[in-house]
């Protein structure tokens, strides 16, 4: 009997170690994998998805840049000054680096003035409203941050980029993958793990953190039901 009481706290231990950010994906489970493994993942890092799906994908995730940036910002303004330091050079790099890839590929792809201005679909506008609405609360606003963020590094550094890519394909990869972007999902997952949260706000971290992985695969599975038609 000592033995088990001793198993046990060992166990308990290791359970206490992991991070809430691991946790939290680790919840997640076939979900958070249908997020990193989607098959639109594979076809861009191949080379061959047609130009009017991509098209589509980058007209509706362009629409983020505006509820992502003033969620980024929200979180800005309630981290220390080191910790702002950091999250700020990531967002010049959103509103710099991306929203240049974004135009120039718009170019290259010769979307039209039509295609640039599409309705937003359903699962943009669900995502952006979610992005809208955790900014009042640091813990809600990183587990969106996070979802966001992480699960793209997890697709961008599982996939095999095919040599010789065009750029719309190659960047939106790079800008997902390698040791700057790790750094930055590193830096968003140590402060979601570093909060001190009471059970009502680890409560609403996690329904923040599963609905954003939701609207994540809504938003694939618009994308994916575009290619079919």
């Amino acid at each position: 009997r000592g033995r088990c009481r001793v198993s046990g706290r060992r166990k308990f231990r290791r359970m206490a170690r992991k991070k809430l950010s691991e946790t939290l994906r680790d919840e997640a489970g076939d979900a958070w994998r249908a997020i990193t493994e989607d098959p639109f993942t594979d076809a861009l890092a191949a080379g061959t998805l047609p130009r009017e799906r991509m098209v589509t994908y980058l007209v509706q995730d362009h629409r983020f840049v505006d509820a992502f940036s003033v969620l980024l910002c929200s979180m800005l303004s309630k981290v220390t000054l080191q910790d702002r330091i950091f999250g700020s050079q990531f967002l010049a790099a959103i509103l710099s680096e991306e929203n240049t890839y974004f135009e120039r590929s718009f170019v290259a792809l010769k979307a039209t003035p039509e295609e640039r201005s599409a309705p937003t679909a359903a699962a943009t506008a669900a995502f952006a409203e979610l992005m809208r609405s955790s900014q009042t609360k640091l813990h809600t606003t990183l587990a969106v941050l996070v979802v966001c963020e992480w699960s793209y590094l997890d697709w961008g550094e599982r996939v095999a980029p095919k040599a010789d890519l065009p750029f719309f394909f190659a960047e939106w990869i790079t800008l997902h993958s390698g040791p700057d972007f790790r750094n930055v999902v590193s830096y968003l997952r140590n402060l979601l793990d570093g909060l001190d949260l009471s059970p009502a706000d680890l409560d609403e971290t996690r329904a923040a953190f599963h609905r954003a992985v939701k609207c994540e695969k809504d938003f694939w599975d618009m994308v994916n039901n575009e290619q079919q038609t």
